[in-house]
Parts: structure tokens; sequence; C-alpha cells
């Protein structure tokens, strides 16, 4: 069966915060993102490719509360207060937070750039990771690998600043704890 694209916000049936169009202008203008704009339309690979970005996406620890207990994805959300709004605004407290009914444009490019990735990866999990990533140094007389320590890694989100610049600001403070966001 074909992969079909759900982006309506707050479904239950949901499976993207995008559509392949809003991807289509995003991608459609970076400089690098051959890997999206050679397959063309409608074509199952990009299809896939933003549902497990979107997979991805929607296991990070964001701020606020899920809008509903039926919504499928991690957006919509309550008490997310939105960064790119002028901090000078002296209206109602409510005016600082995304409206309940929307996905913040950051989660919908970090998507895109994700999904890129995806794409870039080929045949390749990136959800997974390469256990060569986080190699420190490669001795090859005698056949020595040091790998990082734990701390030092690198994994999962972090791998892609572009898109850790994106959502940074929109996730839960208290859970990522001012650390780089890492599967463990």
């Amino acid at each position: 069966m074909p992969t079909a694209i759900t982006a309506t916000v707050g479904a239950a049936d949901a499976n993207s915060f995008i559509t392949e169009a809003e991807a289509d202008t995003y991608l459609g203008d970076r400089l690098n993102a051959g890997a999206w704009n050679d397959l063309g339309a409608g074509v199952d690979t990009r299809l896939q490719a933003l549902i497990e970005a979107t997979r991805e996406l929607n296991r990070l620890p964001w701020a606020g509360t899920r809008v509903d207990s039926t919504q499928a994805l991690s957006w919509p959300r309550d008490w997310v207060v939105n960064p790119d709004l002028p901090w000078a605004i002296e209206e109602a407290a409510d005016i600082y937070y995304y409206l309940t009914t929307e996905i913040p444009q950051r989660v919908k490019d970090a998507q895109a750039e994700l999904t890129l990735e995806f794409l870039r990866a080929g045949t390749t999990d990136i959800a997974v990771g390469d256990a060569d990533q986080n190699v420190r140094r490669k001795k090859t007389d005698v056949l020595e690998t040091e790998y990082w320590s734990r701390g030092q890694q690198t994994s999962g989100i972090a791998l892609y600043p572009r898109v850790v610049d994106l959502i940074w600001d929109l996730l839960d403070p208290v859970v990522i704890g001012g650390t780089a966001l890492i599967r463990g």
C-alpha cells in the first residue's frame, strides 16, 4: 500500500507535521537538496522519509503539554512560548504562546531538514546511528580504537545542528537540562 501523508493539525491519524508541498517549498530552495528534489513528487521514498523524520521529532521532550489526548503527534501543544515574538509586546500573556491550533514553523522546518538527512543517508538507517561516529582515535598497527567517553559522544538529533538550532527553544528545559540531545 502506498505511503500517504496526513498532516492535519491535532488529528488522531496524523503522521507528519508538514505536507509534501510544504517540504517542497522549504527544500526547493536548498542548495544541497538533490536527495529530495531528484525523487519528484509523490514518490514513496520521499513520503517515507517525511514520516520517519516525524517519528524522530515526535519522541523529543517538548515544552508544554499536548492539546488533546487523542492527537497522534506531539504537536500542537499548550503553553509553549514562541521565541520568535518580540518581548516588547505588552498585551495579554497568551500572546507569548503558540496557538493550540498550530504547529510552529520551526518544527516544520526541522522536519524538512531531518527528512533531507534521511534521504541523503540512503539505505543507512540514521535513527540507529553510525558505529564509527564517535571514534576518537583509530590506530592501524596493533588495531586500537578509542571512542569518546559516553558524555562526549554525539548521537540522535544532536548529529544535525541545523535541526537542533531550529527546535532547541521549544524543548523542555527541565528534561534536557541544557545538554545535547542524545539517544541513550
